[in-house]
């Protein structure tokens, strides 16, 4: 694996590197043109240790027998120069199951970054850079819906952390504990985060909390007076189980349109409670017109798939849309239960990219 180092040369375990990332998932790219990939699921692979213990509790893949490396040294967000191939793990955005880093700027050229915490009952982040042009050095806050705040992560800011961690470093490499110990706000898997184009509000998929009884999701919506405030309000903004269930992906166009995809487990399509809305699909929220605020589905996903990666070309005339695990139920290789893309007979299914073009794209608000 390629040694990836943490920013800021900061030792996690007594390394300043990592053995390479894994589980990538949904990022974002920054306004000095890094890319940003973040760790999801990475206890699956290297486990867990708990604040304050010793002992790993061991990931289901079992990685632990052919690697050495440490939890600890997995869950942050990945930054990468594509033209040098330089690599850094960003320890002031965290450690969690990130989906997304949304990186936004504002007109005074403040640099604020969210992400989620793909798990039920975790918890939304914003972190506020302290420069214009790096995401090392900053804040990270943690969400409480109910008191409309953003509470940091810092032991000199938050005086109930220094009760539990010795140092700021230490309590981003725990953030779930840390964000518990303020108060912050449980919410139903958090994953993909984007900014409104007119109105600079803040949208957020919440997939599902079967724990709670919550299988179909909503879209929370967080409305800012500056990108670099610590107050908010929130709202649902579209609650899941009538038009489409499980959101996972957004994205808006430049007019406002909200792109939606959706991400019902594939154990689960099919049956109840998600029987009717059969495979995932593509859905859009047109900003105007008389379908105003109502999720129209445009497209469906292959078997055994969802649609995730949601991304517009720059003059918005195509949307590029990934396939995903198209067949990931398949029991036998000769009989899959998907043959995309090529849909011939035993086919191998292959996650893959396609782009929607059309009048649609262009007349969404005339529907």
């Amino acid at each position: 694996k390629t040694k990836i180092p943490f920013s800021k040369n900061t030792e996690i375990n007594g390394q300043s590197h990592s053995l390479g990332m894994v589980c990538n998932c949904a990022g974002g790219v920054t306004p000095w043109g890094t890319i940003l990939t973040c760790e999801e699921n990475y206890d699956t692979f290297h486990g867990e240790r708990e604040h304050g213990q010793k002992e790993i509790v061991k990931g289901k893949m079992g990685w632990e027998r052919f690697y050495s490396s440490q939890p600890e040294h997995y869950g942050w967000v990945v930054e990468v120069n594509p033209k040098t191939g330089s690599t850094k793990k960003l320890i002031s955005l965290g450690r969690f199951s990130h989906e997304s880093a949304t990186v936004t700027e504002s007109k005074q050229n403040e640099i604020v970054c969210y992400s989620g915490d793909d798990k039920s009952n975790e918890f939304i982040y914003k972190f506020i850079s302290s420069s214009k042009n790096s995401l090392d050095e900053g804040t990270l806050h943690v969400a409480n819906l109910e008191k409309g705040q953003w509470l940091p992560i810092d032991i000199n800011k938050s005086p109930k952390l220094k009760e539990t961690f010795n140092s700021t470093t230490e309590a981003l490499i725990h953030c779930r504990k840390a964000g518990r110990i303020l108060g912050a706000t449980p919410l139903d898997r958090p994953e993909d985060i984007e900014v409104h184009p007119k109105t600079g509000d803040i949208y957020i998929c919440l997939t599902n909390n079967k724990k709670k009884g919550n299988y179909h999701g909503s879209i929370l919506k967080i409305s800012e007076s500056s990108k670099s405030a610590l107050k908010f309000t929130s709202e649902t903004y579209y609650p899941g189980g009538k038009e489409f269930s499980c959101p996972d992906n957004i994205v808006f166009d430049s007019r406002g349109n909200l792109f939606i995809s959706t991400d019902i487990s594939g154990s689960k399509m099919g049956k109840a409670p998600y029987k009717k809305f059969k495979n995932n699909g593509l859905f859009v929220v047109p900003a105007a017109g008389k379908n105003t605020g109502k999720a129209i589905q445009i497209a469906s996903a292959p078997k055994d798939a969802e649609l995730t990666g949601l991304c517009f070309s720059e003059d918005e005339s195509t949307l590029f849309v990934s396939v995903q695990h198209p067949g990931e139920l398949t029991k036998d290789l000769k009989n899959p239960t998907s043959t995309w893309p090529t849909n011939k007979p035993g086919a191998t299914p292959l996650s893959s990219v396609m782009q929607l073009q059309g009048p649609l794209l262009k007349n969404l608000n005339l529907i």
